[in-house]
């Protein structure tokens, strides 16, 4: 009897956790929109404010966010928003994340086509750069108006976050003619492509969009001078651009710190850090 009570007592516990409940935790929609002018599909990981399904009135009018590399920075982004509309730092915002691969990445984000013959992989990868402008079309022609559609919102604002060779990407939309965002968050961006391509594209006239470019000072980083013509324009074209230099940063880190601080930034109508 002592035997069976001992085995009892050691069973209970385990019986007990046993029956404990364990589910998946998940977060936002999966859209995928099939583009004709890429011939290729474009997943779009999709977060919309609980505030906005919640609502029993209908809300036309919300902000977007696009972040390119969007598999990287979706849930932290998410998580940022969820704490910054709660405090009014930033608008009602549905953000959409934007997922790359190292091919995308070259492929779409590139306003040019360039040659690297340093091994056969590099030749097979750069072979296929240079498709922004078809990228950007998809976007502005296929993907947010479906976006729009199928949510049943207008995007009163449009800002759009990129990383790296994503900075690169978010900076070719900054010069393209078509100002198809109304802010720009810019972290450690690929500026030695094509021998300085945006820096000898980047137009002269005066912009009034926000846009807030930053560096770190430590790890992969081209040093500052790199991008020095760069903020020179656009300090003498944009009153509402900001650079940063985040000095206890590295190239991998930078892309979340400016991302936090950017998106106070380009929400303050009075465009400063709070």
């Amino acid at each position: 009897m002592k035997t069976f009570n001992l085995i009892l007592t050691l069973l209970i516990p385990f019986l007990c956790f046993s029956q404990e409940k364990v589910t998946d935790l998940t977060f936002g929609k999966k859209i995928t929109i099939n583009s004709e002018i890429l011939s290729d599909s474009i997943e779009c990981w999709v977060r919309i404010p609980e505030r906005l399904n919640q609502s029993n009135s209908r809300i036309d009018s919300v902000s977007l966010l696009v972040l390119l590399d969007g598999d990287e920075y979706f849930k932290i982004a998410s998580d940022i928003a969820e704490l910054y509309e709660w405090s009014d730092k930033m608008p009602l915002t549905i953000i959409i994340g934007l997922p790359s691969t190292g091919e995308s990445r070259y492929k779409y984000y590139t306003p040019t086509k360039v040659e690297n013959l340093n091994s056969k992989e590099d030749s097979i990868l750069y072979s296929k750069t240079g498709n922004f402008n078809l990228f950007e079309s998809s976007l502005s022609q296929e993907v947010i108006p479906r976006l729009e559609h199928h949510l049943e919102v207008k995007f009163s604002e449009k800002t759009i976050f990129g990383h790296s060779n994503g900075g690169l990407g978010a900076l070719s939309f900054y010069i393209s003619q078509n100002h198809l965002f109304d802010n720009y968050i810019v972290a450690s961006p690929a500026i030695l492509w094509d021998n300085y391509y945006i820096q000898k594209n980047i137009s002269n006239k005066s912009r009034n969009e926000s846009i807030y470019l930053s560096l770190s000072n430590n790890g992969w980083d081209y040093p500052i001078e790199s991008y020095k013509s760069l903020i020179d324009v656009l300090n003498k074209t944009n009153s509402r651009f900001k650079f940063r230099l985040n000095e206890e940063e590295n190239h991998a880190t930078n892309g979340l710190r400016t991302l936090l601080d950017g998106l106070i930034y380009v929400n303050n109508k009075n465009n400063k850090i709070q």
